[in-house]
């Protein structure tokens, strides 16, 4: 399982990041062409193409580095996500939630969740969510085929009620 530090300040679990999974997949088929791809699209070094979850040590993803929300939590007593605060939802989640990015979309139940089961349990939710439903390894938002044993379609996702069949085709946070 993976810890807490990859439930990201918005809602966002990181450990499906391209720039998270792409580092920490041993086995991973395309990790030279994802991080080439990664480091064109960032105009950044390959070797910057690396995060390790936004309330980590660091390294950072240049996508969140500048972030507005993260700022905000950084500069709000006791509030280390947006679960933890008080003024949920706020216009700066809101506004991330509605930007037309597919995985922003769900941070506003995400978060909702986190303060339903707590951070750790949430994160372990997802851990589940986001694995290959035949060899098991994490994958990232977008995986519409398994990076280690190729499947097509890999996860199953059913967002928070397990007894629905999903119609995604991919990890959608």
């Amino acid at each position: 399982m993976e810890g807490e530090h990859l439930a990201g300040v918005c809602g966002l679990y990181c450990g499906a990041c391209t720039l998270y999974r792409v580092r920490h997949d041993r086995d991973r088929k395309d990790a030279d062409n994802v991080l080439k791809t990664m480091a064109e699209r960032l105009s950044v070094p390959v070797e910057e193409v690396r995060c390790e979850g936004c309330l980590s040590e660091g390294p950072h993803s240049p996508y969140c580095a500048e972030c507005e929300i993260k700022r905000c939590a950084l500069t709000t007593r006791g509030v280390t996500r947006c679960s933890d605060c008080s003024k949920f939802p706020c216009g700066l989640i809101i506004k991330f939630n509605n930007d037309g990015v597919p995985h922003h979309s769900q941070v506003i139940k995400s978060i909702r969740r986190q303060q339903q089961i707590g951070v750790y349990e949430w994160c372990q939710e997802e851990y589940e969510r986001i694995r290959c439903q035949f060899c098991g390894v994490s994958l990232d938002w977008y995986a519409q085929i398994c990076c280690r044993c190729g499947t097509k379609t890999p996860t199953t996702i059913t967002g928070f009620i397990k007894d629905k069949p999903s119609k995604d085709t991919h990890y959608r946070a």
